[in-house]
Formats: structure tokens, C-alpha cells, sequence
């Protein structure tokens, strides 16, 4: 098949890794996004919880809009990691030559810091679903109502462990590396780069990376230093809701 064909060069499989980490990228700035809910108290964040279980649920059923955004995510991040282990390994096996030293020690460097950061946030990925998602790693006690975790005094709760904090703090950190790296190298992939225009990439990339550090990171460093409150009700039930999630003030 020509898309296999493709999928074996080395340009076809760096496009492969620019448009999952594009996927995954959407899906993070939503998710921030939906993080940014928790700063308006314990009742907009979990409402909006539960709308994302419902939205679609005319044509998917209660969740199933939801679990079809987690199967593209989660397949988008398969075919990423696989692929750029396969990339790793081509350019071992290639050992190029014709770079400056400080060039090629500079690529080393950034390439074996990218994957590290990868393989820990993969590892962050599966403890945060563990934790948050499924309640498997309990942690700290585990709240739902219905069959439904309360997002905000899980997260309460949690992130009153140092540990747990300093975790997710480290991790998201890693995130925003990572982040800030393959924007640049999605540019580059597409052919964009120039030198009237990479400042302005880079700096595009730096604000997405450092800009979904502080998103992630504002909500246990907040819940932490008790910035947000502590929750109403611990046993507070979560009723089903047909209508949009509240609007911001």
C-alpha cells in the first residue's frame, strides 16, 4: 500500500510524528482548558466533568463521544512513540557525519533528553489515568457520586501530598519541554522554517510550552499553597445535566 510505502521513509514517519503530536497538542490545550474550570469553584468543575461524559450522547450514548476522543488520542500517542523509537533507531544505525561537533552534540543531547522526558511523561500519562480516570492508584481516597468521580476533591485532596504535587509539577514541566521541542521540530518537518521566520516559531513554540506548564501546573501548586478552597461537600452528588457547561463569569 502507498500509505505503508510512505509510513517507511524517514520523511513519511517524522509527518506521522508532526501530526500525532499535533492531535495530542489539541487535545492538551483542551484539556487545560477544562483545567481552567477548577479556578471558578467545586461545582463548575464538576459539572463540566459530567457534560463531557454527555456530550453526544444523542448519537454515542452517555460517554461515548468521550471515549472516542480518548481512542484517537491514545492511538495518536501509540503511533507516535513507536515512531519515534523507529526514528532513534535509523539514525543510530545511519551514525551521519559532516556535522560540526558542537552541532551533533547539541542534537544528542536535545534528541536523548526528548525521549527521556517522553518515556516519563508516558509513565505520568498511565499514573494520572490510573489516579484521576479509573481510580485504580488510590493514593488518597477516591470520591464519586453515581459512578462518577468529583473531580474537585480528588484533586483537593490529592494535591495536598507534597509528593503527589511536586509530581505532577515535575511532570508537566516535562511536558512543556516536550511541547516546546516538537513545535519547533513540526515546523521544521513541514518546510517552514527560514530565517525570516524562525524567531517567530520558536517563540510561538516557547509560549505554547511554557503557557501549558503554568496551565498544568497552576492547579496543584493552587490547591497545595490552599489558594483554592477547600470543597463544600465531600459526599455532594452529582446530578445529570442536559444543558451546556456554565459559562466563565
Amino acid at each position: 500500500m502507498r500509505i505503508l510505502k510512505f509510513y517507511s521513509t524517514n520523511i513519511g514517519k517524522k509527518i506521522v510524528v508532526a501530526v500525532t503530536g499535533a492531535i495530542m497538542l489539541g487535545f492538551l490545550l483542551l484539556h487545560v482548558y477544562g483545567n481552567f474550570h477548577v479556578y471558578f469553584g467545586e461545582a463548575k468543575i464538576d459539572e463540566y466533568s459530567l457534560w463531557l461524559r454527555e456530550m453526544g450522547k444523542h448519537l454515542f450514548g452517555v460517554g461515548g463521544m468521550l471515549w472516542i476522543i480518548r481512542v484517537i488520542v491514545g492511538g495518536a500517542l501509540v503511533l507516535h512513540v513507536i515512531t519515534v523509537a523507529q526514528l532513534i533507531a535509523r539514525n543510530r544505525a545511519a551514525r551521519p557525519v559532516g556535522y560540526r561537533k558542537t552541532s551533533r552534540r547539541k542534537r544528542i543531547i536535545v534528541g536523548t533528553t526528548m525521549a527521556i522526558s517522553g518515556l516519563f511523561i508516558l509513565f505520568f500519562l498511565i499514573f494520572h489515568i490510573l489516579q484521576f480516570t479509573t481510580g485504580t492508584l488510590q493514593p488518597t481516597p477516591f470520591h464519586e457520586s453515581n459512578g462518577i468521580g468529583l473531580v474537585y476533591i480528588n484533586l483537593y485532596e490529592a494535591f495536598h501530598v507534597w509528593w503527589i504535587a511536586l509530581f505532577y509539577v515535575t511532570a508537566v514541566a516535562m511536558v512543556g519541554f516536550h511541547v516546546y521541542h516538537g513545535a519547533w521540530s513540526f515546523f521544521q518537518t513541514l518546510g517552514w522554517n527560514n530565517p525570516d521566520r524562525n524567531q517567530m516559531f520558536r517563540l510561538t513554540a516557547a509560549a505554547l510550552g511554557i503557557g501549558l506548564f503554568v496551565g498544568f501546573a497552576s492547579v496543584p501548586i493552587l490547591f497545595w499553597s490552599d489558594v483554592l478552597p477547600a470543597p463544600d461537600a465531600p459526599t455532594a452528588e452529582v446530578q445529570p445535566i442536559d444543558e451546556e457547561p456554565l459559562a466563565w463569569n
